[in-house]
């Protein structure tokens, strides 16, 4: 019986798998805010190009008088749309490229694209939060210190409290801030760093600590404001995860690469579950 030579058509499948695992932990590694804001790929049904979140307001107690009805309440539901969006990057590698680099290049590749891939979806987050509600009570907000913007202890209190307000527990929410404002928050005396909490799953995450029970991100996305949310602020669903597919070019002797996903965000609840803190509000 002659030997049966397994090659690449028989191991293919296999090595675009584990790059595609390659490239989902990459994403996984590069993105600071898909933690942080809540998961809905559950509800993304094959065919749907979006998700409606329905939503409503809530009963009031009273109390029952004697020998007197009880009028009765009603709620009324309105919905948020997730609407999924189909985001991709290609690269095309040339043969000779690939047999004479000293470097696996295509994992290399795959790397760079997941984090670009990552910060996208992270940008998409915070422009969903960047929507937080202008309707009284406004959470946007300035800077209490008009004439140079400089992070102050008021600046995050007034914060918190808009969201305290909205019943959420300000121990699950969130501080986020570009390089811009890091050396103004790293001075408040209240600020905790991460590395005092005796754990390094919090600074893995891309904590940094924490202020009034609020955990402290910064992020390259985020310029001169800081943004405060709970996980309740904005959705995200993944229609479909990254998936990697590839396909020979003849024309240019070499591979064409393609990262895709398929992905939607949305502020929640009319945004009054995030703030804005700036200068220009």
């Amino acid at each position: 019986m002659s030997d049966i030579l397994m090659g690449v058509t028989e191991t293919s499948a296999n090595a675009i798998a584990n790059v595609s695992a390659l490239a989902q932990s990459f994403l996984i590694q590069n993105s600071i805010l898909l933690p942080t804001v809540t998961d809905y790929s559950r509800l993304a049904v094959q065919g749907a190009s979006s998700i409606k979140l329905p939503r409503s307001g809530a009963f009031t107690v009273g109390t029952k008088a004697e020998n007197t009805a009880v009028e009765a309440q009603v709620i009324t539901y309105v919905s948020d749309s997730i609407t999924f969006t189909h985001r991709t990057v290609q690269f095309l590698v040339e043969k000779l490229a690939l047999k004479q680099s000293a470097v696996d290049v295509v994992t290399d590749a795959v790397m760079k694209a997941s984090k670009a891939l990552a910060l996208d979806f992270d940008a998409q987050i915070i422009t969903q939060l960047e929507l937080a509600s202008s309707s009284a009570p406004d959470h946007q907000i300035v800077f209490v210190d008009t004439s140079t913007d400089v992070v102050a202890k008021a600046d995050i209190l007034a914060a918190r409290k808009l969201l305290v307000d909205q019943k959420v527990n300000p121990r699950e929410c969130f501080l986020a801030y570009g390089s811009e404002k890091e050396a103004e928050l790293l001075a408040l005396a209240d600020f905790v760093q991460a590395e005092r909490y005796g754990n390094n799953s919090a600074i893995l995450l891309g904590e940094i600590g924490t202020i009034y029970g609020m955990k402290v991100l910064i992020h390259t996305s985020i310029t001169d404001y800081m943004l405060a949310w709970h996980p309740s602020a904005v959705g995200y669903a993944f229609s479909q995860n990254i998936e990697i597919d590839f396909d020979k070019d003849i024309a240019n002797i070499g591979t064409r690469y393609s990262l895709d996903s398929i992905f939607g965000a949305k502020v929640l609840d009319t945004g009054k579950r995030c703030v804005k803190v700036d200068s220009t509000n």
